[in-house]
C-alpha cells in the first residue's frame, strides 16, 4: 500500500479574498465597539469644552483686572492638565497609551506657584487640544451621532410601522407600505456599516491628535529620558559603594582584626621573655599601627554608606540624632521608601544639618521632619539657635546644595537673625524600592 500525503497551497488569489473578508469585517468585530464608545464620549466632551471654555474666558477676562484674576488664570492653565489625564484615559479605550507628560513641579511660596501655572507648557497645550478639540468635534459628532441615531431608525422602521400601523416615515409624503420600509431597513443597515468606518476614521484621528498634543514632546521626552539615566547611574554609584563598603567591612576589616588579635597575643607572649625587648617594641608598633588603620577603616565605611542605611533612613537618621551633642527629636513619615541614591544622599543631608546646628547655631535642642510621598522627599531640620544660616561666605550650606543640585533637589532656609532656624533639604524621592 502507498501512502499519499497531499498539501494544499492558497493562492494569492484566495489569500487576497480572505484578506478582503477580513477587513470587511472590521466594523462587526469586538474591538471595534470600544472605539465607537470613544467617538460618542469624545463628542459628548466636545458640548461640554464649549461651555467651559466659554465660561472660564470669560471669567478670567471680567476679573483679569482684578486682584483674583491672575490666579483664576492660573487655576484655567492648569485644568487644562486635569482634560489631559480624562483624554489620556479614554484614549486606552482604543487600546492607546498616551505617554504622561512631566509632571508639574510646585515651587514653594503662593507668587512662585501663581507664576510657574501660568507659565506652564503643558497646561497651555492641553488647553490647546480641548480648543481644537471643541471647534471640530461638536460639528462631525454633532452629524456622526445624529446620522447613528436616523440609521438605526430606519433598520426599526418595519417593525414600528406593522406595530404603530400608522407611517412612521415620510419621503415627500407618508411611506405606507412594507416594500419600502423593508427598503429603508436595508438603506438604514448599510449606512450604519458606513458609518462605522466614519467612527473608527474618527477615532483614529482623534486619538493621534490627543498624542500629538497631550503627550510629552520630544524636548520634554528626551528631558525624562535623561533624568531616568542620570538617576540610574546615582543609584548604580550608591550601589557600587554599598558593596564597597560590605566588603571593606566584611573583608578587610575582619582579616585585620584578625592580624590584630595575633599580633596582640604575640606581644603577651613577648612580655615574659626578656631576652627579646627589640622583637617585642616592633610587635607593639605594629599592633598600634593596625589599631590605627582599623579606626581609619571604620570611618572611611561610615563615610561610604552608613551601614544603619541597611534597615531604613528612619532608623539611621535616629541613630544619628542620638549621636548629637545637643537632644534631636526625630520624626519620620515615609509613605514609600526612596531609592538607594536618594536614601544615601538624604542621610548626609540630615547629618551635614545636624552638625551645623551642633557647631554652629548655639542651639540647646533641635528637631528633624522626614516626610515623603511618590514625589519627593523632605527633610527639615528646627533648631532654637541664633539664626543667621545662609548660603556662600564658606558656608557648609554651599556644598549641600551643590549635591542636592544633582538630583534636581534643593535647600530652603528660614533663619532670621535671632533665631529660630529652619533648613528643608528637598529631593525627588526616586523609585521606589
Amino acid at each position: 500500500m502507498v501512502d499519499v500525503t497531499t498539501t494544499t497551497t492558497e493562492t494569492p488569489a484566495t489569500e487576497a479574498r480572505s484578506d478582503w473578508a477580513r477587513t470587511l469585517l472590521v466594523p462587526l468585530r469586538r474591538s471595534a465597539w470600544p472605539s465607537y464608545l470613544y467617538v460618542v464620549l469624545v463628542s459628548l466632551l466636545a458640548v461640554i469644552a464649549v461651555a467651559f471654555l466659554f465660561a472660564s474666558g470669560l471669567a478670567s477676562g471680567l476679573l483679569l483686572v482684578t486682584v483674583v484674576g491672575i490666579p483664576l488664570v492660573a487655576l484655567v492653565v492648569m485644568s487644562g492638565r486635569a482634560w489631559n489625564r480624562l483624554f489620556r484615559k479614554l484614549a486606552r479605550l482604543t487600546g492607546t497609551v498616551i505617554a504622561e507628560p512631566p509632571l508639574f513641579a510646585r515651587p514653594a511660596g503662593r507668587l512662585q506657584t501663581v507664576t510657574a501655572a501660568l507659565t506652564d507648557a503643558v497646561g497651555w497645550r492641553s488647553l490647546g487640544f480641548l480648543m481644537l478639540h471643541a471647534l471640530l468635534m461638536t460639528p462631525i459628532g454633532y452629524f456622526t451621532i445624529v446620522g447613528v441615531v436616523a440609521s438605526a431608525a430606519l433598520v426599526v422602521s418595519p417593525v414600528v410601522w406593522l406595530v404603530m400601523g400608522e407611517p412612521f416615515v415620510s419621503l415627500g409624503e407618508p411611506v405606507d407600505s412594507l416594500g419600502w420600509y423593508l427598503l429603508l431597513c436595508v438603506a438604514g443597515v448599510v449606512a450604519l456599516y458606513l458609518l462605522a468606518w466614519v467612527m473608527l476614521a474618527i477615532a483614529r484621528a482623534h486619538v493621534w491628535l490627543a498624542g500629538f498634543m497631550l503627550g510629552p514632546s520630544e524636548r520634554e521626552r528626551r528631558v525624562t529620558q535623561l533624568e531616568g539615566a542620570r538617576a540610574g547611574v546615582v543609584d548604580g554609584a550608591a550601589a557600587t559603594l554599598q558593596r564597597v563598603e560590605r566588603d571593606l567591612h566584611d573583608g578587610t576589616q575582619a582579616r585585620l582584626i584578625t592580624v590584630a588579635m595575633a599580633l596582640a597575643r604575640a606581644d603577651e607572649q613577648l612580655a615574659k621573655s626578656a631576652d627579646q625587648p627589640q622583637a617585642r617594641a616592633l610587635v607593639s608598633d605594629a599592633l598600634a599601627d593596625t589599631k590605627d588603620t582599623l579606626a581609619e577603616l571604620r570611618d572611611l565605611i561610615r563615610g561610604i554608606r552608613p551601614p544603619a542605611l541597611d534597615l531604613g533612613l528612619g532608623p539611621a537618621i535616629q541613630t544619628l540624632a542620638a549621636r548629637n551633642p545637643i537632644p534631636v527629636a526625630v520624626t519620620v513619615d515615609l509613605q514609600v521608601r526612596p531609592s538607594i541614591g536618594v536614601e544615601t544622599m538624604a542621610y548626609f543631608c540630615a547629618a551635614e544639618l545636624l552638625a551645623n546646628v551642633s557647631r554652629h547655631s548655639g542651639a540647646d535642642e533641635a528637631r528633624v521632619r522626614v516626610t515623603s510621598d511618590t514625589r519627593e522627599l523632605r527633610i527639615e531640620v528646627h533648631d532654637n539657635g541664633s539664626g543667621g544660616a545662609q548660603i556662600g561666605g564658606g558656608s557648609g550650606l554651599t556644598g549641600l546644595q551643590n549635591r542636592l543640585a544633582m538630583l534636581d533637589g534643593r535647600l530652603e532656609i528660614d533663619s532670621p537673625s535671632g533665631g529660630p532656624t529652619v533648613v528643608a533639604a528637598v529631593v525627588p524621592a526616586g523609585a521606589q524600592q
